[in-house]
């Protein structure tokens, strides 16, 4: 089939890409505190924590927003480090489910839509040709929808770069008879000038994420522009992790480098 593989995305941001609080929202001790779990090397019980006050915000009758969300972010960081396929399905899937249980609370919450959007391109990686097509649309539909609303949203520009980088390494033929037979609209926008643009601007707007600089070294190394992908690779190599998935990404880093010396 033409169009396999085509929207296989490989996209999490780490469990921090936009935890932001949003506006009017008191940040609670409880969350900090799993923040702190989840660098230190504890996402389980980050997750856990986060549940424990959303559930505890419910019985006091206020709203559960952001444990939602958070807890969403932790269950994607748990899904990047777990070491099988299976149990990765199993907690995207759950940050799916709390990213959208955030989004009923609060439709127009930004960091809830935010989540769910990375949690769709983490299940893309396992999900057939039709589905991984629909959940690219359903990712470039709600990047949009939150650059629109926060236009320096570094995790939003991240989305969009993945996805368009993704759809132009496949054949200009695949992209045309997708165009022609679903009227993707991801497929119609994707462009390399696109994809770098929003990749380098969520590596401008948060340059301590491991993940952005690694897609967007990626994207230079397909485009034949070697010494670039070099030079951002080495500088992630060498820099500290600062939470679990990071170690992942480092590894990833420095196999692509050896492929480029």
């Amino acid at each position: 089939m033409p169009i396999i593989l085509l929207l296989a995305v490989a996209l999490v941001a780490g469990p921090h890409a936009a935890a932001v609080p949003p506006d009017g929202v008191v940040d609670d001790p409880r969350l900090k505190q799993a923040d702190s779990l989840f660098r230190a090397g504890a996402p389980d019980r980050a997750l856990e924590l986060a549940l424990e006050v959303a559930e505890a915000r419910q019985e006091e009758g206020l709203s559960p927003y952001e444990p939602l969300w958070r807890a969403s972010s932790f269950a994607l960081g748990l899904g990047v480090v777990e070491p099988s396929g299976e149990a990765s399905n199993r907690r995207y899937r759950q940050a799916l489910q709390l990213a959208r249980g955030a989004r009923e609370v609060e439709p127009e919450g930004v960091d809830a839509r935010y989540w769910e959007v990375a949690a769709l391109g983490r299940m893309a990686l396992a999900a057939g040709t039709r589905e991984a097509a629909d959940y690219g649309e359903r990712i470039q539909e709600g990047a949009t929808w939150i650059l629109e609303r926060r236009p320096d949203h570094h995790g939003a520009h991240h989305a969009l770069g993945k996805l368009y980088h993704e759809i132009m390494e496949v054949s200009g033929l695949s992209r045309f008879l997708g165009r022609t037979f679903t009227g993707n609209r991801a497929l119609e926008e994707a462009s390399w000038d696109r994809a770098e643009y929003h990749l380098h601007r969520a590596r401008e707007l948060a340059p301590e994420m491991f993940l952005y600089r690694l897609d967007l070294a990626r994207l230079y190394a397909d485009r034949g522009r070697s010494a670039d992908a070099r030079a951002l690779l080495e500088e992630l190599v060498a820099d500290p992790v600062r939470q679990p998935p990071d170690r992942i990404f480092r590894d990833e880093a420095r196999e692509l480098l050896r492929s480029l010396s």
